[in-house]
């Protein structure tokens, strides 16, 4: 068994799974006796607590955190093997001298997002543990509303099944009713109601982000990609590409929504639309515009 540990990845809900497995291996952890914590402030301290001995003995688990990797990697090379490191990171960047130590001598595991047609599955079978039905395409939306990441999926599912009950089925209208949005999910939304014409409802949803305290460049930017993504469609599209979904990257459920939608516009009003996007991330960091009342002209305009 390793007792060097270096767990990252954008997928936390396995790495602290991993961290609590780690943690059940010692019969009594207390932090600051035989469990510390490391980071950049207090990361001088790591000698002396590798080497010190406490109540319990010479066993003891030492988490170090957040700290790029910015620690003498000799001081733990060859510590005790009563000793257990973990070191978390958000990202590694696996060009780094550090991180190519620690590969020699620590279990290096990266954790990362499912994918999207993973995480359908993931749903339709944890669901099923639970003696809780949903369709296949209904599992797609939960996905594609609820985003990647695998503890909001578990957390709106444990809503769901208690919603539904035992034996119940989950639908995409209890799903929209149960079910705590993404942002992305939610932008979505602002563009569908773009697209209709129901620009009165866009607007008010985007006050409704506003008020969530979202911020007003993050939403653009979002709303433009996905007007990107719609210029793709359409281009491929009109060539005859029968895979469009994997030719960009994207899940064919979000692929087969924007097609329909790419449909209301011809291939030179959607490139006039990215042009209105363009101007104005250019005169919003000119200053000559103001973040939230441009987008809603832009909104109002489209």
């Amino acid at each position: 068994m390793n007792n060097i540990y270096l767990l990252y990845g954008e997928e936390k809900y396995e790495l602290n799974q991993k961290v609590e497995k780690i943690k059940k291996e010692f019969s009594n952890l207390q932090v600051g006796v035989n469990l510390f914590y490391i980071n950049n402030d207090n990361i001088e301290e790591l000698p002396s607590i590798t080497q010190g001995v406490t109540f319990f003995g010479s066993e003891k688990l030492i988490i170090i955190k957040n700290t790029n990797l910015k620690f003498d990697t000799n001081i733990i090379k060859d510590i005790d093997e009563d000793i257990k490191i973990i070191i978390i990171e958000e990202s590694v960047d696996k060009r780094l001298s550090e991180y190519k130590a620690l590969s020699k001598f620590a279990e290096c595991i990266e954790f990362k997002h499912l994918d999207a047609a993973q995480m359908t599955d993931f749903i339709i079978n944890t669901l099923k543990k639970y003696n809780v039905k949903i369709s296949y395409e209904d599992a797609q939306y939960m996905q594609n509303v609820c985003g990647e990441d695998k503890s909001n999926n578990i957390n709106e599912m444990k809503k769901l099944v208690i919603y539904v009950g035992n034996g119940g089925t989950v639908t995409k209208d209890i799903i929209d009713s149960i079910c705590s949005k993404t942002l992305n999910a939610k932008i979505f939304d602002v563009l569908e109601n773009i697209i209709n014409k129901k620009k009165k409802i866009a607007i008010e949803q985007l006050n409704t982000l506003l008020q969530q305290k979202e911020p007003i460049v993050k939403i653009y930017i979002m709303l433009y990609k996905q007007y990107k993504q719609l210029y793709m469609i359409k281009l491929l599209k009109d060539k005859g590409e029968k895979n469009i979904a994997g030719a960009i990257g994207l899940h064919p459920f979000v692929v087969k929504k924007l097609l329909v939608s790419c449909d209301k516009y011809t291939e030179q009003e959607l490139k006039n639309i990215i042009y209105v996007f363009d101007e104005y991330d250019q005169k919003t960091k000119n200053g000559d515009m103001d973040f939230e009342i441009g987008l809603k002209k832009i909104i109002c305009m489209l």
